[in-house]
């Protein structure tokens, strides 16, 4: 054999290694993905009866959160009142300091129920906007891992310019943008890129 026909030979071989190798990595990427999926699932179960709280004040709570917030959420949200809302736990969420210190950190409370975290978020939607007893604005949103809350805030500018155009539209668990046009039949949008050239393609008469 020429010196010719082993580079070949070797050349060939090392091919061969090199595509069984790109498989072999290929197939690690995939199952490290569904991996990570399945941990991001784990952590939302984990929080499905969490909600945060946007606006409390620092403070409002002292050293009772629980109680304060069995107090307080009949007289933020009237429809809860006479409803037994049970919350677990409650808290600050200590995140790294903000440049804005007047800025109140999150407040997070579990409650033992799926079913009254959805009673809640329902009645805030009804009363919005919501007002502690102070004068200060409060918002409830569901708690999400991190990779989930990130997928949905990818949402929040296109859904912005919608609701400005008068488009109804809902973000449906974990990151799909439900749009209905003129009470028709809905439309689902998985990316905000997908959203952003649905909404440039709607003339004006569609955006009621």
């Amino acid at each position: 054999m020429s010196v010719v026909q082993s580079l070949c030979s070797k050349l060939d071989l090392l091919t061969g290694e090199m595509r069984e190798q790109k498989k072999v990595v290929a197939d690690h990427d995939r199952r490290v993905t569904a991996l990570e999926q399945q941990v991001v699932d784990l952590q939302d179960r984990s929080r499905r009866s969490n909600l945060r709280l946007i606006g409390l004040p620092e403070g409002a709570e002292k050293d009772d959160p629980v109680g304060f917030l069995k107090r307080s959420l009949p007289t933020w949200l009237p429809s809860l009142a006479g409803k037994e809302i049970e919350v677990e736990r409650a808290h600050r969420v200590y995140t790294r300091i903000s440049s804005d210190r007047a800025k109140p950190r999150v407040f997070l409370f579990k409650l033992l129920r799926y079913m009254d975290r959805e009673l809640i978020l329902r009645a805030a939607r009804l009363h919005a906007p919501v007002k502690s007893s102070d004068g200060a604005t409060l918002s409830f949103f569901p708690d999400f891992s991190p990779v989930t809350a990130k997928r949905r805030s990818a949402f929040a500018s296109v859904r912005k310019e919608m609701r400005e155009v008068g488009i109804q539209n809902f973000l449906l668990y974990p990151a799909t943008l439900k749009v209905i046009l003129n009470q028709g039949e809905p439309k689902m949008l998985y990316s905000p890129e997908e959203a952003r050239v649905f909404l440039r393609s709607l003339s004006p008469t569609n955006c009621m």
